[in-house]
């Protein structure tokens, strides 16, 4: 009864993040002396992540730009993990009220205040109250219908959009297709270079857009300019937290050159295997662009610590670039095959439709890892997860025996690299 007793009177966790020194002392000093909660401080978006494992009752925060409180607010209602614990705005901004609310915060306190209404609205959702009651259905609901935008986010070009409209319609034409493609003139160079190249291993020169359609089918030429548009809108994202680059897209294109070998090995057909692969991490490439300062502790903890790149990402941000790929993939409308790549991976018997492709872009990350082409950003080895062995009925065996010709299909591939890449 003692040990009951003593539970029940802990004070309430309060996670603070105010850029201002004196906000800081302020919330801090009112919050712990006057309302007779634990407070824990933050003056930075950076910080305020790295305190969540604290494990807040309640999360308050500013808006001020020089903090990067807005794209902490972003990362924490994405996390499954922060699912049911409150977020308030506290700020002079009255204006950015409407950007809070749809970027997930639970209430907004607008300042100056007095102390009575600051501490009334903080009482209020941690007092009588159950926060489970405040937040968890409205916020759960938000989660799954993926109704948040990452501001900034890549779009793709207009030719693959349409291109993807057309075919949805089985009887659509080669002159159909090659009028849109050829409005733009770079997507139309790189598709007649791959169609030329030993990729696809022609024996005849492709000259239009037309005769790769009629080669190639709808399905392939769809796949390839996806794989085409994924290089366009990523290659000027700007800012970046430090992933190479070059290293990650090699990764990529191994992962996706060891899934389309073993699609033909096993005859499974699948045209997507290799776009797959090319699309498969394509989370990181945002949370190094557009988290940057996030993102940074990352890559410190994989150097450092010499873990995975998505178990340090769980670890320091709370959210793993499955997550963020197949909110990305959702935005640009991909193929359900194709989103499920990317969100599963790493776990392919998740996956709700197609464990298929996601066991394949699951052995090609690790046989590519395990050829030592490219980097994801870690140096972990990563085994091939029995799960996919199952669903493709093949064996760790096997896969030994296949590891030459992987290599020599992959040491074939990375030419087309520089074709995507320009």
């Amino acid at each position: 009864m003692a040990e009951e007793a003593e539970s029940e009177i802990q004070p309430r966790k309060i996670l603070s993040g105010q850029f201002d020194p004196e906000d800081v002392a302020f919330v801090k000093h009112f919050l712990s002396h006057i309302g007779g909660y634990e407070v824990v401080t933050s003056s930075d978006g950076v910080g305020l992540i790295k305190q969540l494992k604290s494990r807040p009752d309640l999360i308050l925060m500013d808006t001020a730009p020089q903090g990067n409180f807005l794209k902490a607010l972003e990362i924490m209602r994405r996390s499954k993990a922060l699912q049911g614990i409150p977020i308030i705005v506290y700020s002079y901004e009255q204006s950015k009220i409407k950007e809070c609310m749809r970027k997930g915060a639970d209430g907004f306190i607008v300042r100056p205040c007095s102390p009575a209404v600051f501490l009334g609205k903080i009482w209020k959702v941690l007092g009588a109250e159950s926060r489970k009651e405040v937040t968890a259905a409205s916020f759960s609901n938000r989660y799954k219908k993926d109704i948040e935008q990452i501001d900034n986010l890549p779009t793709l070009p207009t030719v693959y959009t349409e291109v993807d409209r057309l075919c949805k319609n089985p009887d659509v034409s080669a002159d159909d297709l090659s009028k849109v493609i050829e409005t733009d003139p770079s997507i139309t160079l790189k598709l007649l270079n791959l169609s030329n190249s030993a990729f696809f291993g022609f024996t005849r020169q492709i000259k239009s857009v037309r005769d790769a359609i009629s080669l190639l089918g709808n399905k392939t030429v769809q796949n390839t300019i996806l794989s085409i548009a994924v290089f366009e809108v990523t290659k000027n994202l700007g800012d970046s937290a430090g992933l190479d680059k070059n290293e990650f897209w090699l990764h990529s294109t191994a992962a996706g050159s060891v899934a389309r070998f073993l699609s033909t090995k096993l005859s499974l057909g699948r045209d997507e295997a290799f776009t797959s692969g090319i699309v498969h991490d394509m989370g990181k490439i945002i949370l190094d662009s557009l988290y940057e300062e996030f993102y940074a502790e990352v890559l410190t903890r994989v150097a450092e610590s010499d873990v995975s790149i998505y178990d340090a990402e769980e670890d320091v941000i709370g959210l793993n670039h499955c997550q963020v790929g197949l909110e990305l993939a959702r935005a640009w409308n991909l193929p359900q095959e194709l989103s499920e790549a990317v969100a599963y991976h790493h776990r392919p018997s998740m996956a709700e439709k197609d464990k298929e492709i996601a066991s394949l872009v699951n052995l090609g990350d690790a046989i590519a890892r395990q050829l030592g082409v490219g980097s994801g950003g870690d140096q972990a080895e990563v085994k091939p997860h029995p799960a996919a062995l199952k669903r493709l009925q093949i064996s760790q065996d096997q896969l030994e025996e296949w590891i030459p010709e992987n290599q020599e299909t992959v040491d074939k591939d990375k030419a087309i690299l520089s074709i995507l890449k320009n």
